[in-house]
Protein backbone atom coordinates (compact mmCIF):
# COMPACT_ATOMS: atom_id res chain seq x y z
CA UNK A 1 0.00 0.00 0.00
CA UNK A 2 1.28 3.84 -0.94
CA UNK A 3 1.08 6.14 1.97
CA UNK A 4 0.18 9.62 0.52
CA UNK A 5 2.86 11.85 1.10
CA UNK A 6 2.75 14.09 4.02
CA UNK A 7 0.48 11.65 5.90
CA UNK A 8 2.68 11.12 9.34
CA UNK A 9 2.67 7.29 10.44
CA UNK A 10 0.57 7.90 13.82
CA UNK A 11 0.10 4.90 16.43
CA UNK A 12 -3.92 5.83 15.07
CA UNK A 13 -3.12 5.28 11.07
CA UNK A 14 -0.73 2.39 12.10
CA UNK A 15 -3.74 0.76 13.87
CA UNK A 16 -5.89 1.88 11.25
CA UNK A 17 -3.92 0.15 7.99
CA UNK A 18 -2.96 -3.57 10.56
CA UNK A 19 -6.83 -3.18 10.56
CA UNK A 20 -7.88 -2.90 6.83
CA UNK A 21 -4.65 -5.89 6.35
CA UNK A 22 -6.18 -8.31 8.96
CA UNK A 23 -9.68 -7.53 7.12
CA UNK A 24 -8.36 -8.54 3.90
CA UNK A 25 -6.64 -11.46 5.12
CA UNK A 26 -9.59 -12.74 6.89
CA UNK A 27 -11.68 -12.13 4.06
CA UNK A 28 -9.59 -13.80 2.19
CA UNK A 29 -9.68 -17.36 4.78
CA UNK A 30 -13.04 -16.75 4.56
CA UNK A 31 -13.44 -16.99 0.87
CA UNK A 32 -11.37 -19.95 0.86
CA UNK A 33 -13.02 -22.26 3.52
CA UNK A 34 -15.94 -21.40 1.27
CA UNK A 35 -14.24 -23.01 -1.91
CA UNK A 36 -13.43 -25.77 0.05
CA UNK A 37 -17.69 -25.94 0.63
CA UNK A 38 -17.97 -25.82 -2.72
CA UNK A 39 -15.43 -28.39 -4.19
CA UNK A 40 -17.09 -30.66 -0.81
CA UNK A 41 -20.38 -29.75 -2.21
CA UNK A 42 -19.62 -31.36 -5.78
CA UNK A 43 -18.48 -34.41 -4.14
CA UNK A 44 -21.52 -34.66 -1.47
CA UNK A 45 -24.04 -34.05 -4.77
CA UNK A 46 -26.42 -32.51 -1.71
CA UNK A 47 -28.70 -29.77 -3.38
CA UNK A 48 -28.70 -27.97 0.16
CA UNK A 49 -25.30 -28.11 0.21
CA UNK A 50 -25.18 -25.70 -2.73
CA UNK A 51 -28.32 -23.49 -1.31
CA UNK A 52 -26.11 -23.19 1.88
CA UNK A 53 -23.27 -21.26 0.13
CA UNK A 54 -24.32 -19.48 -2.95
CA UNK A 55 -27.18 -16.76 -4.14
CA UNK A 56 -30.03 -18.72 -5.89
CA UNK A 57 -30.28 -16.04 -8.85
CA UNK A 58 -26.81 -16.16 -9.49
CA UNK A 59 -25.41 -17.85 -12.70
CA UNK A 60 -23.45 -20.88 -13.43
CA UNK A 61 -21.82 -21.27 -16.77
CA UNK A 62 -19.70 -23.98 -18.27
CA UNK A 63 -17.11 -24.02 -21.54
CA UNK A 64 -16.86 -27.40 -22.51
CA UNK A 65 -15.86 -28.56 -25.47
CA UNK A 66 -18.07 -28.92 -28.88
CA UNK A 67 -18.87 -32.13 -29.75
CA UNK A 68 -17.08 -33.96 -32.43
CA UNK A 69 -15.67 -32.43 -35.66
CA UNK A 70 -15.76 -28.97 -33.80
CA UNK A 71 -11.75 -29.35 -32.97
CA UNK A 72 -11.06 -26.37 -30.40
CA UNK A 73 -14.52 -24.91 -30.07
CA UNK A 74 -16.07 -24.86 -27.04
CA UNK A 75 -20.20 -24.96 -26.31
CA UNK A 76 -21.36 -22.33 -23.62
CA UNK A 77 -24.19 -24.09 -21.28
CA UNK A 78 -25.70 -21.11 -18.64
CA UNK A 79 -28.14 -21.59 -16.07
CA UNK A 80 -29.16 -20.07 -12.19
CA UNK A 81 -26.92 -21.41 -9.26
CA UNK A 82 -30.15 -23.28 -8.02
CA UNK A 83 -31.37 -25.35 -11.44
CA UNK A 84 -27.22 -26.22 -11.04
CA UNK A 85 -27.35 -27.50 -7.40
CA UNK A 86 -30.90 -29.60 -8.54
CA UNK A 87 -29.30 -30.56 -11.55
CA UNK A 88 -25.44 -31.74 -9.31
CA UNK A 89 -28.05 -33.91 -6.68
CA UNK A 90 -29.84 -35.75 -9.50
CA UNK A 91 -26.34 -36.59 -11.18
CA UNK A 92 -23.34 -35.84 -9.37
CA UNK A 93 -24.58 -38.06 -5.97
CA UNK A 94 -24.12 -41.22 -7.77
CA UNK A 95 -20.69 -40.99 -8.55
CA UNK A 96 -17.52 -39.71 -6.24
CA UNK A 97 -16.50 -36.83 -8.04
CA UNK A 98 -13.87 -34.64 -6.71
CA UNK A 99 -12.81 -31.45 -7.17
CA UNK A 100 -9.95 -29.57 -6.27
CA UNK A 101 -7.58 -26.57 -6.75
CA UNK A 102 -4.11 -27.58 -8.93
CA UNK A 103 -2.41 -24.06 -7.19
CA UNK A 104 -3.24 -21.70 -5.01
CA UNK A 105 -6.39 -19.56 -6.70
CA UNK A 106 -6.15 -15.67 -7.23
CA UNK A 107 -8.36 -13.72 -4.91
CA UNK A 108 -9.50 -10.21 -5.39
CA UNK A 109 -11.52 -8.38 -2.69
CA UNK A 110 -12.69 -5.42 -2.33
CA UNK A 111 -15.43 -4.32 -0.29
CA UNK A 112 -18.48 -6.45 -0.39
CA UNK A 113 -17.26 -8.07 -3.29
CA UNK A 114 -14.37 -10.91 -4.44
CA UNK A 115 -13.04 -12.96 -7.15
CA UNK A 116 -11.52 -16.19 -7.37
CA UNK A 117 -9.73 -17.61 -10.61
CA UNK A 118 -7.68 -20.85 -10.07
CA UNK A 119 -7.14 -23.74 -12.02
CA UNK A 120 -8.48 -27.14 -10.94
CA UNK A 121 -8.70 -30.86 -11.64
CA UNK A 122 -11.85 -33.40 -11.52
CA UNK A 123 -11.96 -36.80 -10.39
CA UNK A 124 -15.01 -39.05 -11.40
CA UNK A 125 -14.95 -42.28 -9.30
CA UNK A 126 -11.43 -42.25 -8.74
CA UNK A 127 -10.17 -41.55 -12.19
CA UNK A 128 -8.93 -38.50 -13.89
CA UNK A 129 -11.81 -36.43 -15.50
CA UNK A 130 -10.99 -33.42 -16.83
CA UNK A 131 -9.05 -29.99 -15.67
CA UNK A 132 -10.05 -26.38 -16.25
CA UNK A 133 -10.28 -23.23 -14.68
CA UNK A 134 -12.52 -21.89 -12.26
CA UNK A 135 -13.98 -18.34 -12.29
CA UNK A 136 -15.80 -17.31 -9.10
CA UNK A 137 -17.44 -14.23 -7.85
CA UNK A 138 -18.75 -13.50 -4.65
CA UNK A 139 -20.95 -11.20 -2.68
CA UNK A 140 -20.47 -10.75 0.97
CA UNK A 141 -24.22 -10.31 2.28
CA UNK A 142 -24.91 -9.82 5.75
CA UNK A 143 -21.22 -10.66 6.79
CA UNK A 144 -21.36 -14.17 5.12
CA UNK A 145 -19.53 -14.69 1.64
CA UNK A 146 -21.49 -16.44 -0.95
CA UNK A 147 -20.91 -17.30 -4.43
CA UNK A 148 -22.98 -15.32 -7.06
CA UNK A 149 -21.72 -16.61 -10.17
CA UNK A 150 -19.99 -19.18 -11.26
CA UNK A 151 -18.18 -19.79 -14.72
CA UNK A 152 -15.87 -22.44 -15.39
CA UNK A 153 -13.91 -24.57 -18.69
CA UNK A 154 -13.91 -28.67 -18.98
CA UNK A 155 -10.92 -29.14 -20.64
CA UNK A 156 -9.98 -33.14 -21.20
CA UNK A 157 -6.48 -31.79 -23.47
CA UNK A 158 -3.28 -30.45 -21.69
CA UNK A 159 -4.36 -30.83 -18.59
CA UNK A 160 -1.01 -30.33 -15.79
CA UNK A 161 -1.95 -32.52 -13.52
CA UNK A 162 -3.38 -35.75 -15.63
CA UNK A 163 -1.87 -38.85 -14.85
CA UNK A 164 -1.88 -40.04 -18.23
CA UNK A 165 0.13 -37.53 -19.04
Amino acid sequence: MQIPMGLRLTPIVLVLLAGNAFAQGGDRAAILALMQQAFDAVSSGNPDDWRAIQLAEGTSISFRPSPSGNSGKMRMRMTTNEAEAVSAGETDGNHENIERWTSDPTIMIRGPIAAVWGEYEYWIDGEFSHCGIDSVQLANVKGEWKIANWVWTVEKDNCPTDPSG
